[in-house]
Order: C-alpha cells, then structure tokens, then sequence
C-alpha cells in the first residue's frame, strides 16, 4: 500500500494570506454590500486521543492563540465547535474530548453523524473542509481501536481523512518508528477497507524549542498540511457539486411536475372550444416549465459561485471547470407535439371536437404529457455523467 506523504521536501502553498474571494468595491445594492463583507467560513474537524497536540497544531496551521495542554476550552464530553475569525475567515473549529476507550461509544456516534450530515449537504460552507486525526511520534502509538472504530468509518462515509503524525522533530531512532506507524496504519486500513485510501500522512512539529542536548527544534509541516486540505476540498468539490446540482434538477422538475397536476386538475376548461381552454392551460405549464429552467440555472450559478471562492483561496489558480454541470434535455415537447402551439390547428377543429371531448379526457391527455416530459427530461439527465 502506498501513502502520499508530505513532509520538509515537500511543496509548499502560497504564504498569502487567506481574504474573502470578492475584493470589488461595488455597492450598487445591499445584497453585494453583504457578500464582499461576508467572511468565508473554514469548517475543521480535528480528532485524536489526548495529548496528542491536537490544539498545538491548530494554533500552527491556522495561527489561532488557543490554549494548549488542556485542550480546546470545553463544557464537558462531546463534539464542540468554536468560532475564530482571523484575516477575513470565519474558521469553525469542532474539537472533541479525548478518544478513550470508556468514551468511544458515544464520540463515535456523535461525530460519525455530524460529518454525515454536513457532508451531505447542498451547501459547500457546511461541509468539512479540513479533517485532521493526530498520532504522536513521542509515544509512536496507533491502536487498533482508533483505526476500526473512527478512521475507517469516516473513510467509508467518503470524508477524506489527513493523518497527522505530530512532535516529529529528530530523536532516537525516532524516524524509524514513525516509518512503522506510517507502514502499520496503511497496512491496516487496506486490510479493512479492501482498497488502497492513498492517505495523506504529514509529519509536522507544532512547537519550537530545544532538546535535552540544547539542539534547537525548529517548527515544519504547515504548508504540506494546508496543501493536502486544500487538495481534498478541491476533490471532494469537483465530485459532490455534479450530484448536487443533479438532485436540484430532480426536486425543481418533480415540484413543477406536482404544480402542473394541481393546475390540470383545478383549471377550468369550457365546454365550447376546449381546446383553447386546454391551449391556456398547457401555456401555463410551458410557462412555468420555462421558469423552472431558469431557476435551475441560477442556483447553478450561485453553487459554481461558491466553489471558486474555496478552489481559489490558499493561492491556486483553478476555478471550477465550466463543464461541471451535467447536461439534460431542455424540451418544452414530446415526440413532437409542442405545447405552445395548442391542440387545434384551426377554429373549425375547436368547434366540431369540443362536442365530442370530456373536460375529463382533456385533462387525462394533458396530465399525460406532463408525465411524459418530465420521464424524458430526467432521463436525458441519466444518460450524462
């Protein structure tokens, strides 16, 4: 199995610092007033046992001043997030109570679901951003408890995991046992897992000092870090925004399909010329059809809007590639009957058929368009990858 590792030799991201995407000065309504001044918001999730400098490499990576030693302030056992704004971010840290074996049960539970939920969401500010699991080269320790029980589930539940190897400054055949915790874990998680997760594994020191010796222990591991987050954003965007914008398709094309059947069912339709009362109400369905088409536009607009405000943050110059949007049949028509042109071809048409058609069986005809559609749309969707 191998382990993309960063380490001193490793590429570095941009020294820059973090601001919001938007720089212009245009204040031509409150709504763009509200989104330059808007802080973009940095969801970490950050997990280990206690005393595995957690908070330490926090405060490295993202310039936070939090207080080590204790951990993140904490109201008692649980998942906690605290808000930091720092250079124009809004930095949502979520910071657990140490990974012991008594407390497992419940952490696991709670965390596994809260990744879930703001993984899945629509909304890329929810989801997790960046997610650290800290290991500590002093104690060189893995257990087998932490692999089956936290990183294997966040894996299977598509949440990209960076393995944090911390106080990994030079020591007695020091680089030799963090070689071992590198190769068990991977081994490990392949044998669980049944493929090769390609982890990120860093090796970072949180905090300068010296050594017993009076060597001095100089901090590293921050860009590497911040470079392997920014990568799995990158991919998580470019895999989650095509579904995303699929299942919007679905639910605008499945409430336009539930209006038309109210509006059908309820519309008036006259006796005498039926067929323009059916024109009418088809009219109003192409309408709306129409405007759905446009919303599903402008929610696409707004989500690619979103994704090129964290691909282009940290310094890179990559914004979402435009054919990210998974193409669908924009038809208004099926097998060739075109809705605005009505069912008649001719007043005389109207007269001589409004004797012989039913409200009832107009609406049937109709509802069955709609239906049909609706089929042919999402199923042009299927077909596109």
């Amino acid at each position: 199995m191998t382990a993309k590792t960063w380490n001193r030799t490793g590429s570095k991201v941009s020294g820059k610092k973090e601001t919001a995407a938007s720089g212009r000065t245009d204040h031509s309504s409150e709504e763009k007033q509200n989104k330059i001044h808007r802080p973009m918001v940095r969801n970490i999730l950050v997990l280990g046992k206690t005393g595995t400098g957690k908070t330490s490499l926090l405060n490295y990576l993202y310039g936070f001043d939090l207080p080590t030693g204790a951990g993140l302030p904490k109201t008692g056992k649980g998942l906690h997030e605290h808000e930091i704004t720092r250079n124009g971010v809004a930095y949502h840290v979520f910071d657990t109570w140490g990974v012991e074996a008594d407390s497992l049960p419940e952490w696991r539970k709670e965390v596994l679901a809260l990744v879930r939920k703001r993984n899945t969401s629509p909304h890329i500010n929810d989801w997790f951003h960046a997610v650290y699991y800290c290991f500590s080269a002093n104690t060189a320790r893995i257990e087998e408890v932490e692999i089956e029980e936290i990183i294997v589930p966040l894996l299977q539940s598509g949440c990209k995991v960076i393995i944090v190897l911390t106080n990994a400054e030079d020591g007695f055949h020091k680089q030799e046992k963090m070689d071992g915790m590198q190769e068990y874990l991977c081994d490990e998680l392949k044998k669980r897992l049944h493929y090769d997760p390609q982890l990120e594994i860093i090796r970072t020191v949180s905090v300068a000092g010296e050594t017993l010796a009076g060597d001095a222990i100089s901090r590293f591991g921050r860009g590497e870090a911040l470079e392997a987050a920014q990568y799995n954003l990158t991919e998580d965007i470019k895999k989650r925004l095509p579904a995303i914008y699929k299942m919007n398709v679905r639910n605008k094309l499945d409430a336009w399909k539930e209006r038309s059947q109210l509006l059908l069912a309820n519309g008036k339709i006259s006796f005498v010329l039926n067929n323009n009362s059916a024109k009418q109400l088809i009219d109003l369905i192409n309408y709306d059809l129409l405007n759905t088409f446009g919303a599903i536009d402008a929610d696409g607009d707004k989500l690619e809007a979103e994704a090129n405000e964290y691909l282009l943050a940290e310094g890179s110059k990559k914004p979402l590639d435009k054919r990210w949007r998974p193409e669908f049949s924009r038809i208004t028509y099926v097998k060739g009957y075109e809705y605005s042109k009505g069912l008649s071809v001719g007043l005389a048409i109207d007269v001589a058929t409004s004797l012989l058609r039913s409200a009832k069986s107009i609406r049937e005809n109709l509802s069955r368009r709609v239906v049909k559609t609706h089929a042919a749309i999402l199923e042009s969707m299927q077909k596109t990858r």
